[in-house]
């Protein structure tokens, strides 16, 4: 893939992906800091894990439903539903979520809201979060927002570190870190993910011949993820 050094300007009325239902799954709302946000949510009667999902950049097409989330979802479903609590939701303004996008100031309060939301339905077991693009950004910022002990771990899929440069806010986060990237990312070159990691203190674990999307096999880079972020299974 060619490599993109300037993101277009946004479309008027981005292409979303349609509503997907993960088995399990119930629809509900959170009440969130700029209105309600749309989520859904699995909660097994003992959870040993609880997963919070943040999807890709809203101004760009981004949702609960684009493939790398909905494909972790997936997975989780299929291999982990009996002990991992999950949530996948969408940021404000996106789909029924109320408010406008905020340039990643208030999403970080969104995935907060769903995280306690989450830890009310399940307190106790260790939490994840993962995202993808925009979403990874978020999730670590949020980790270190969300306090001591509060988060175990984060996974950041494809970050693209030429659009989101200030990670100084996530740095406070010590907890355990990895990144997956594509050799093939139009958004981050791998020297580029290596210098994010060393600066984060994550591990970087490189794709050969995947995407920024990871179109090759979502369900592979899914399958990947579940011990990272559930490793209870």
């Amino acid at each position: 893939m060619p490599r993109v050094e300037r993101l277009p300007p946004p479309p008027d009325v981005p292409v979303r992906s349609p509503p997907v239902v993960v088995r399990g799954e119930i629809e509900t709302h959170v009440a969130g800091p700029a209105g309600p946000l749309s989520v859904r949510v699995h909660v097994p009667p003992s959870p040993r894990r609880l997963v919070v999902l943040c999807h890709p950049h809203p101004l760009y097409g981004g949702s609960m439903h684009s493939p790398v989330p909905l494909s972790i979802a997936k997975t989780l479903a299929d291999r982990a539903s009996d002990v991992v609590a999950w949530a996948r939701f969408d940021f404000r303004g996106v789909n029924a979520s109320a408010g406008a996008y905020d340039d990643g100031r208030g999403e970080v309060d969104d995935a907060l809201a769903v995280l306690r939301h989450l830890r009310a339905l399940a307190p106790g077991p260790p939490v994840s979060l993962c995202g993808h693009s925009f979403g990874s950004w978020i999730a670590l910022r949020a980790a270190a927002r969300a306090g001591e002990g509060s988060v175990e771990r984060v996974l950041l899929v494809a970050p693209s570190t030429r659009f989101f440069a200030s990670w100084d806010d996530a740095l406070p986060f010590a907890g355990p870190k990895t990144i997956f990237l594509g050799d093939d990312d139009e958004f981050s070159t791998v020297d580029e993910g290596r210098a994010l990691a060393d600066r984060l203190g994550a591990d970087l674990r490189v794709f050969g011949g995947y995407d920024h999307q990871f179109t090759r096999s979502r369900r592979a880079v899914a399958e990947a993820a579940l011990p990272v972020i559930a490793p209870e299974v």
